[in-house]
């Protein structure tokens, strides 16, 4: 049998994160836009502007957001750094994982969590491949078999932007045994630890390109179900 990968957060700890149930707390750690600016935060040490250049905000628009967090009791100051005029706070998150059970989160159902979360994500993905779609050589629609006999509906998307940017977007349905599908998986987890190990969050060689990453690989339930 293929290998089973583990996903890259399987190290987590999950019971011995921190369990939220503070209305004020859960309502930021479960609003995917306002979890973002949290985030940074999280396992170390870091200023408001630092953190403001990675989301690419304005300091100021980040301040705000962090003085709610630390009402809110998720961010702390953890040191102050002289400098001429004010000095600037370090903070850091009050601790580094958070767990928010479903019991004290305000959704009506586990679709309703859903639809919430993936809004932020397929606003991100409509972006991107927007983008992608606008610098291609041509818009048309296409829906037609390969010469290995596999039906495509497509954009016709590049393999590479214009400035040489690569990029790669297919979504397909197919039928798989459990071994087949797992040989995707891990396939699909080896391509995104590479892509983790590879990234720089810091953004620190100035050569570097955002990309919105993601990878699927789900069981499709019934129609109806």
């Amino acid at each position: 049998m293929a290998a089973r990968s583990a996903p890259p957060w399987d190290d987590i700890d999950v019971d011995a994160l921190h369990e939220v149930t503070d209305p004020a707390q859960v309502a930021i750690l479960t609003d995917p836009h306002r979890v973002r600016f949290l985030r940074p935060f999280l396992g170390r040490e870091v200023t408001v502007s630092q953190v403001a250049a990675e989301l690419e905000v304005s300091p100021n628009a980040l301040l705000y957001r962090v003085r709610r967090m630390v009402d809110a009791g998720l961010l702390q100051v953890v040191a102050t750094r002289p400098r001429a005029g004010r000095a600037v706070k370090v903070y850091r998150a009050s601790h580094d994982g958070y767990r928010v059970p479903m019991s004290a989160m305000r959704y009506d159902d586990i679709r309703h969590r859903v639809d919430t979360y993936g809004r932020p994500l397929l606003e991100n993905l409509a972006r991107a491949y927007t983008a992608a779609l606008l610098a291609a050589p041509r818009h048309d629609r296409v829906v037609a078999c390969t010469r290995a006999g596999e039906v495509w509906a497509t954009d016709l998307l590049p393999s590479a932007t214009r400035q040489g940017d690569p990029l790669l977007f297919a979504d397909t349905v197919l039928w798989l045994d459990q071994e087949q599908a797992h040989r995707v998986r891990l396939r699909l987890h080896e391509a995104l630890d590479e892509a983790l190990s590879s990234a720089d969050p810091t953004r620190a060689t100035g050569s570097a390109t955002p990309y919105f990453v993601m990878g699927a690989l789900l069981p499709m339930p019934p129609a109806n179900g």
